[in-house]
Formats: C-alpha cells, sequence, structure tokens
C-alpha cells in the first residue's frame, strides 16, 4: 500500500525543475513586494527602481541606449523613466564623456539616498538566507549563478557582468580549496563566495574562453 501510495504521489507531482521554478518565482513575489512598498513611497515604478539601482551598480554614467540594454526594456520606456527621475531630483543627465553628443545619466545625492533605501528593502530575504549553512549559501550561489549563464545563453535575459563570463576570469587556478580562482584583473585569488554577479570592471570573454572557464569552473 504504501509503494502505491508513493506512486500515485510521484505520478501526480510536477518535475523538480518546475518546483524549483515556482519556488524561485515566489522568491521573486516576496523581493518585489518589498521593493514596490519602498518604491510606491516616493512615487516610482519598478522600472524606475531598476534604473537607480542599475545606475548605483555602475563606477561611470551611462547612456539611454546602455540602460535600456542592461534591463531589457525598450528604449522609449528608459526615456520616460529617466525623465521622471530627472524631475524627482533623483539622476542627471549630462554630456557623455566619448561623445558630447551623446548624453549620459548619474545618479544625485538624493537619488544615491533612495538608493540605500532600496537595497535595505530585501533584509527580509537576505535574513532568511543567513539562516542556511555557509556551506549551502555558497551552492546555493553557484547554481543561481548557473541557471543565470544558461538564460543569458539562450538569450532570454541581458548578459551579466559576472565573473564566470569575464575574460580575467581563472577559475581553479589555484590549489587552496577555498580560494581557487583567480582575477587576472587585479591579481588575487578568491572563492566561490566572492565570485561578483555583477561587477563594473566586466569584459567579457571571447565564445571560446568562456567556454573553457565554465566547463573548468563546473568540472
Amino acid at each position: 500500500m504504501k509503494d502505491a501510495i508513493m506512486n500515485i504521489l510521484e505520478k501526480s507531482d510536477r518535475s523538480l525543475p518546475q518546483k524549483l521554478g515556482h519556488v524561485l518565482s515566489r522568491l521573486n513575489v516576496a523581493m518585489r513586494a518589498e521593493n514596490w512598498h519602498t518604491l510606491s513611497e516616493d512615487g516610482l515604478n519598478p522600472t524606475q527602481g531598476q534604473v537607480l539601482l542599475l545606475l548605483e551598480h555602475r563606477s561611470v554614467p551611462l547612456r539611454l541606449s546602455e540602460i535600456a540594454a542592461e534591463l531589457a526594456v525598450t528604449a522609449p520606456t528608459v526615456s520616460d523613466s529617466v525623465s521622471s527621475l530627472v524631475e524627482k531630483g533623483l539622476v542627471k543627465k549630462r554630456r557623455a564623456a566619448d561623445d558630447q553628443r551623446a548624453l549620459a545619466v548619474t545618479l544625485t545625492a538624493q537619488g544615491k539616498k533612495l538608493v540605500r533605501r532600496l537595497d535595505n528593502s530585501n533584509d527580509a530575504v537576505v535574513s532568511a538566507i543567513t539562516h542556511l549553512d555557509p556551506t549551502d549559501q555558497t551552492q546555493l550561489y553557484r547554481t543561481l549563478l548557473q541557471i543565470l549563464r544558461e538564460l543569458q545563453q539562450l538569450g532570454r535575459i541581458p548578459v551579466a557582468k559576472m565573473c564566470v563570463t569575464c575574460r580575467y576570469f581563472r577559475p581553479n587556478h589555484h590549489d587552496d580549496p577555498t580560494r581557487p580562482h583567480h582575477c587576472a584583473l587585479v591579481d588575487a585569488a578568491f572563492g566561490d563566495q566572492t565570485i561578483r554577479s555583477d561587477c563594473p570592471d566586466h569584459e567579457e570573454a571571447d565564445v571560446t574562453l568562456a567556454e573553457q572557464n565554465w566547463k573548468t569552473f563546473t568540472s
């Protein structure tokens, strides 16, 4: 009887990838809800919030076309969002350093202050993650990076500025199990927990190097 019950349960169950997708979507709901609460206090929509966070994560001003590409939204959407943020005093436009004909966008002091609040709006999710064993946290991070890369390969999301897709990344370069990887840009060893998911110094590796690095990283 026990085997029969288990078989019925298994037969009616969704696949593990489907269940993982559902769990991730629930986490996304929780994070969006917290962000939306913070954004709504300042009369902002989610896209405007994403623009602010993106500008904070970059070390240089971004053009409208770069913002649109990073967020996978249309140019008109970005233009409208940035115009609204300018009116609110959260961002400012200025001539691009490399092309005086183009405009670049950067945060104002007020915008930086709001971004700090947005960064703290996911404290509940971050707190839940801190309750995981450190080893589980690292493994979860590696797994999520693999999912991001797969989505990038499929063209479903913009290319993220991750260490694992960077030309300076040297996976499993050292014998030290706590710091096996190497960054050729800063000439430093580092471990999985230090891998960046959005590095301002990222330079995309060519196809051959990227594939080679990925195989080494996941082996």
